[in-house]
């Protein structure tokens, strides 16, 4: 957010809610104005957006309300969405709200001087898909979740941060006209169209109700082309709604070679831009997971082919991209149970001291059978958190096999209130894979075998943004432990049962005694559950 000149205001120089003092006007936009204040009781800067004067009626108010309330939510799940700290009502019954102040530009006022490098690129939107990801991802309402659209993303809401202390960082702004979606039936709670021509989707302009998460990955598509060329995708005559309209439903899009030859841009970056630019919304990236995985692997090849021209000659190279285990495997095979645990089915996780440094493990002691069945199967990770209600993760390691109907749920609750659960999460999302040591009940003393687990880079940022959140989090607003996990043990439960239903999918050749499975299942879980409380 960017200081600029404007007419005397009247709430400059005035406090509200005996907290505030207004300083400067900084911003304005479609339902309010945005101040730089002060928060005098923490003695910090904020921003704050008050609703204009002259549209405060009820459909407006439910609107900014709808804003305050997804801003709290969202912000306080991802460091890519800015942040909702607080709200309240002016002198004169105007609503307003206070969020994060940030310093820096948005990406309008960046790419005015020129496009983006590639490098740059690639981190930017790999930030603004994390936050994307987030926002579809849901809000609770009233014990549901819901996804939201943001059905506004262009460069304007787009902000790049200044911090000397780290890479730069990107907030997604302003979700005054998002929609919340039933995850059944894709149907809106809020209708009217509104939004921003240039990056409308066709089916946002046609006022669809069926409006879902692909018509924000069609509004990264052209905000995408733009940051590459700093030309948008189609050119209209005027900036007619009808206009638009037919540029968005019939044209297009050039070739990034017919925009500028001299463009050096990897073809699978073409590729899936012009895929998030379809027509149709069948035909485009279905979630913003799907554009975070190919940025990653074009990511991935050009520091291939970096560090393949930098290293001729060097012994050495500066970094390695992915982990070398075999060596600290082998030191966990040495390993021996804890006199202080009991020989029976359980699971922890432990840090353990290796030649390579300290890398996050979890111990598990199962039946010697199972353990060998479970080798060279499947394996899937799982975090799960609620961080506006409590700081914790529920870690879950699922191992199955498929053939003989076996699965095992190894879980564990992390309190991020306590230093030892901070540091296994920031090992696990520094390290990116943990290991997993097998005793067997028959024979406790050794551990028999181990298998390395690597995690997504979306579960490393996801955890990184956690542990963010959690610094940020103060204690008023804290619930009990017991409180948290059961809330927790409630979404496991849902993500099991997914997880089960896709597991017998797989297998349409065998009959499945679905009630004795489930109720196998739910004897671990509860077993496991029992055990970490």
């Amino acid at each position: 957010m960017v200081n600029q000149k404007t007419e005397p205001d009247v709430y400059i120089g005035k406090v509200l809610n005996n907290r505030y003092l207004i300083i400067d006007l900084i911003g304005k936009g479609g339902m309010g104005r945005v101040y730089l204040a002060e928060d005098t009781a923490k003695n910090r800067q904020v921003a704050l957006k008050i609703l204009i004067l002259n549209l405060v009626n009820q459909q407006v108010s439910q609107r900014f309300a709808r804003e305050i309330f997804i801003g709290a939510q969202l912000g306080r799940k991802s460091k890519n969405i800015v942040r909702v700290l607080s709200y309240g009502v002016t002198d004169e019954k105007t609503p307003f709200y206070v969020m994060e102040y940030l310093e820096g530009k948005n990406l309008k006022q960046i790419l005015k001087k020129h496009p983006l490098t590639i490098d740059k690129f690639l981190d930017i939107c790999y930030q603004v898909c994390l936050g994307l990801q987030c926002a579809h991802q849901g809000i609770i309402l009233k014990g549901e979740v819901y996804p939201v659209v943001h059905r506004d993303i262009k460069p304007e809401n787009i902000f790049i941060t200044n911090n000397s202390k780290q890479s730069e960082n990107v907030k997604i702004l302003d979700f005054g006209i998002a929609k919340f979606l039933t995850e059944r039936s894709g149907m809106t709670l809020t209708d009217s169209f509104i939004g921003s021509l240039p990056y409308c989707s066709p089916e946002h302009m046609e006022g669809r109700k069926l409006l879902d998460i692909r018509s924000d990955i069609y509004s990264l598509g052209v905000l995408m082309f733009e940051m590459l060329t700093a030309k948008h995708p189609f050119q209209t005559e005027s900036n007619s709604f009808g206009n638009w309209y037919q540029a968005h439903r019939f044209q297009v899009p050039p070739t990034f070679a017919e925009v500028d030859s001299q463009l050096q841009i990897p073809s699978q970056l073409q590729d899936l831009i012009m895929s998030c630019l379809a027509k149709e919304v069948g035909d485009r990236p279905q979630n913003a997971q799907e554009i975070i995985q190919v940025l990653g692997q074009v990511k991935q090849k050009i520091e291939n082919a970096n560090s393949s021209s930098d290293d001729i000659g060097k012994n050495i190279p500066e970094f390695q991209l992915v982990p070398i285990t075999s060596l600290t495997e082998k030191e966990c095979l040495q390993k021996t149970w804890p006199k202080n645990k009991p020989v029976k089915q359980i699971g922890f996780p432990h840090l353990l001291p290796t030649t390579q440094g300290i890398i996050p493990t979890f111990w598990a002691m199962l039946p010697k059978q199972e353990i060998s069945q479970f080798l060279s199967k499947n394996h899937r990770i799982e975090f799960i958190s609620q961080m506006e209600v409590y700081p914790m993760i529920l870690w879950v390691t699922v191992l199955h096999d498929v053939e003989l109907s076996l699965i095992r749920w190894l879980s564990y609750f992390i309190d991020l209130q306590e230093s030892r659960g901070q540091s296994i999460v920031r090992f696990l999302a520094d390290t990116g894979y943990y290991h997993l040591l097998f005793f067997a009940l028959e024979e406790p003393n050794n551990c028999p075998q181990v298998i390395t687990l690597t995690l997504t880079a979306q579960q490393r940022q996801q955890l990184i943004d956690w542990m963010t959140t959690n610094q940020n989090i103060e204690p008023n607003e804290i619930v009990t432990t017991s409180q948290a996990k059961n809330i927790l043990k409630t979404e496991y439960e849902e993500i099991r049962l997914e997880i089960m239903r896709n597991l017998t999918a797989n297998k349409p050749q065998e009959q499945v005694e679905i009630k004795s499975w489930f109720a196998k299942l739910i004897d671990q879980v509860l077993h496991i559950f029992k055990h970490n409380q």
